[in-house]
């Protein structure tokens, strides 16, 4: 049978925290003495220990009201190293002091003895802690002391410091503190590092969600667009089809049905067959022009037909047709009043070719003078508030060519003009939603310029009004498909600008907000350039995450830019060098990002399309260094700075890559062979990474 200690024996968890506890938090020196021998000799006793670097214990100052004396003694003793025993007659004489001495013989602590003045010879043979002391061979540092209750004597105090053969109880606590403090300094460093870790993989595991949601998001998409394409071009056709019979030859009663043509064609993009028509059309306006007695009525047909063909021809021909419509309505306006509103649209619509262009010094003069135009019939008659729209607009345009020019001073000027036309705008919020489009398409022109001058804070709160207003129009039943590009562009820009201000996080995420709204639109509209116009959303942002150095998103960019690239079907006339670009970007991000497999991979499969030696091969061999193959990179460097024609521009680029790689951390001992031997660099600025 086994009997169980007694309930204050056992080892309950409170008693061994308390007994641990008690060791980092115990003395050196227990004082053990009787009050009725005096109480100033054991308080100097103490300081003077104390002053010596050492933890004492004496009940006149450790003691609480309402303790309970005998086990707080008990614990008091066991928290000590040494006991040391004032030996004064009283003391000798203590059930007390024995009770005390007796506790520490049981914890294997020797009592030290102090016998002050001969006090243990002359103690009576029955008192307690004397005979205890007689028997045994205990340390004993006989003194004689003038008072026996005065100050202790030096010798005293050396004797027990030299008695003290353990470590100090505040160097035992010191060392356990050290030892706790480097146990949780390498806890928290480990549980940091887990959290890293995980906050990494957490990171990696959302990011490849995303691109595997967006990757199928694309795919399903494209889908739905190929099959609502082919359906509207069948039911497009079948209208086409069944109104080209009733198309008569081309009279002045037919005209309109010849420009519903060309809308539809617009609409469906096939514009071959419409083309036909119109230009036959077009051949016998013009002959009209002069013959005929309506001569007037058909330049104003002939002008038109000028302006359909141009919309459905590629960029030479557009501009060619546009200035043969600007010269007709030109005539006609100098004849007719009322000719000059068209005239007008003549001439922003020749200038936003020549904007598109990025000849913004012929497009300024075109719209300066539509304007003109604009302000006089909007003066003439102010209660048309469509011509003040018209005015509206063409001040954009100015200040859109002033910012293509580097004149952002002079296009502030004109922002704050067109802001004007809308008057007070304290109430914008609660008007009509095409109205909150217009006056957020002025605010963006005005955030641009304050951009460019420097004015950043200025800037940002400019484009957060306007990103707002085109939010709630947005919102709104009715909103046109294209506020939501309008609202994508706005907010490119705007992460620009966070990115130059250093403010990367709020940056990219204006550019996942710009994204998502291309994406909505993609997918919900049958009009397959809206997948074109993502597509380059992508391209751009990764470029500009590229730009204010957030890498690992610039590539997840990259690969959606060509996954966009490979499915997009409306890309097919140029779809080798759309994939090219787009396998080229991929390759510079990857590099970038320290992703040289995947780098040389989408590298080799760009220069397979076409071998021509441009940004591209620029990238292939930067992956070939980078991947452990520098000969046949330094063979590419070769040849792009031998290079005729752009070669200024791809040693600049060559040389810019180079120090963007170092700074990333991808150096190699063959960027500096190349830039040492590299001719010097005398061509026009260098081009971007992606044209």
């Amino acid at each position: 049978m086994t009997v169980s200690p007694p309930h204050d024996e056992q080892m309950r968890p409170e008693r061994v925290i308390t007994r641990l506890v008690d060791r980092v938090f115990g003395y050196d020196f227990f004082l053990s003495y009787s009050r009725s021998d005096g109480m100033h000799l054991p308080q100097r006793l103490k300081e003077r220990l104390e002053h010596a670097g050492f933890r004492v214990f004496l009940d006149q100052t450790e003691y609480v009201a309402g303790a309970d004396l005998r086990r707080e003694t008990r614990r008091q003793v066991l928290k000590s190293r040494k006991i040391v025993v004032i030996g004064r007659p009283g003391a000798f004489r203590s059930e007390w002091v024995r009770r005390e001495v007796a506790v520490a013989l049981a914890s294997d602590v020797g009592p030290v003895i102090l016998d002050l003045n001969g006090a243990l010879a002359t103690a009576p043979a029955d008192a307690p802690l004397a005979a205890m002391v007689r028997e045994r061979d205990w340390l004993s540092l006989p003194e004689t002391l003038p008072d026996a209750d005065g100050e202790p004597s030096d010798h005293i105090v050396a004797e027990l410091v030299r008695s003290f053969n353990h470590t100090r109880q505040e160097t035992r606590r010191q060392r356990v503190f050290l030892t706790a403090a480097l146990v949780l300094f390498v806890m928290a460093a480990v549980a940091s590092w887990q959290a890293w870790q995980a906050i990494q993989a957490r990171d990696i595991a959302e990011a490849e969600q995303r691109r595997a949601e967006r990757a199928l998001d694309q795919v399903q998409s494209t889908a739905n667009r190929s099959v609502q394409a082919l359906a509207l071009r069948i039911r497009t056709t079948r209208e086409t089809s069944a109104a080209t019979p009733q198309i008569q030859p081309c009279t002045l009663a037919n005209l309109p049905a010849y420009d519903a043509l060309a809308a539809t064609a617009l609409k469906v993009g096939e514009g071959e067959a419409a083309l036909k028509l119109l230009g036959n059309c077009l051949s016998m306006a013009e002959a009209n022009i002069t013959t005929a007695a309506d001569g007037a009525a058909w330049q104003t047909g002939a002008a038109m037909l000028h302006q359909r063909i141009g919309e459905l021809s590629d960029a030479a021909d557009k501009e060619r047709h546009f200035r043969a419509s600007l010269t007709l309505w030109r005539g006609l306006a100098d004849r007719s009043a009322p000719a000059r509103e068209p005239l007008a649209a003549a001439l922003n619509r020749l200038g936003d070719v020549q904007l598109t262009s990025r000849r913004a010094d012929a497009a300024l003069p075109l719209y300066r003078e539509a304007l003109s135009h604009l302000e006089a019939l909007a003066d003439s008659q102010p209660a048309r508030g469509e011509r003040r729209q018209l005015v509206s607009a063409t001040y954009q345009r100015i200040a859109d060519a002033l910012l293509q020019l580097g004149n952002p001073g002079e296009a502030l000027g004109w922002a704050d003009k067109d802001l004007q036309t809308y008057g007070d705008l304290a109430g914008i919020e609660q008007t009509a939603p095409d109205r909150q489009r217009d006056v957020a398409s002025s605010l963006d022109r005005r955030a641009q310029a304050l951009d460019l001058l420097g004015r950043h804070d200025e800037a940002l709160a400019v484009f957060q009004r306007g990103v707002a207003l085109l939010d709630r129009a947005m919102a709104a039943a009715g909103a046109e498909p294209s506020w939501q590009r309008d609202a994508a562009a706005m907010r490119e820009m705007m992460g620009k600008l966070l990115g130059r201000m250093g403010e990367s996080d709020r940056a990219i995420d204006q550019f996942w907000q710009a994204l998502q709204l291309r994406e909505r639109l993609a997918t919900s509209q049958e009009d397959p350039g809206w997948l074109s116009e993502l597509t380059e959303a992508y391209r751009r942002s990764s470029e500009l995450m590229l730009h204010i150095d957030r890498v690992a998103e610039a590539r997840e960019m990259a690969e959606q830019y060509l996954l966009a690239a490979s499915i997009n079907a409306d890309a097919t006339r140029d779809k080798l060098s759309r994939m090219r670009r787009a396998l080229g970007t991929v390759c510079w991000t990857a590099v970038n990002d320290g992703q040289f497999g995947r780098a040389l991979w989408v590298g080799q499969r760009a220069v397979e399309l076409s071998p021509q030696r441009d940004w591209v091969s620029l990238n292939y061999a930067h992956a070939l260094m980078l991947s452990g193959q520098p000969d046949a990179a330094r063979t590419i460097y070769r040849e792009l700075d031998a290079a005729p024609g752009d070669a200024g521009g791809l040693r600049r680029q060559m040389r810019d890559d180079f120090a963007v790689l170092r700074r990333r951390g991808h150096g190699h001992p063959l960027m500096a062979e190349i830039e040492a031997t590299m001719r010097s660099v005398n061509a026009a600025p260098n081009q971007l990474q992606q044209p």
